[in-house]
């Protein structure tokens, strides 16, 4: 189960561009031949993130052409004052 590690490589990259503050979304884009289950990749998410600073942070997919596999954006929760 290659989504398991995918799981781990998103959260790794997107932790480190977050610089501390919380993540709302997160959006990957994912072509056909990508060789990627959707379902399997959001199950990773949710253990890989689990305790985390990206806990509870959503996981979105976008269709992308050919073998395409990469994180779109990320957006972050709004700072309160």
């Amino acid at each position: 189960m290659h989504e398991l590690g995918l799981s781990r490589s998103i959260a790794a990259i997107v932790s480190e561009n977050a610089n501390g503050r919380a993540v709302k979304r997160v959006c990957v884009a994912i072509g056909p031949l990508a060789c990627v289950e959707q379902r399997s990749l959001l199950f990773c998410w949710d253990l890989v993130t689990e305790s985390t600073g990206l806990s509870g942070a959503v996981l979105e997919f976008v269709d992308a052409d050919g073998d395409t596999f990469v994180i779109k954006e990320f957006e972050f929760e709004q700072e309160t004052a």
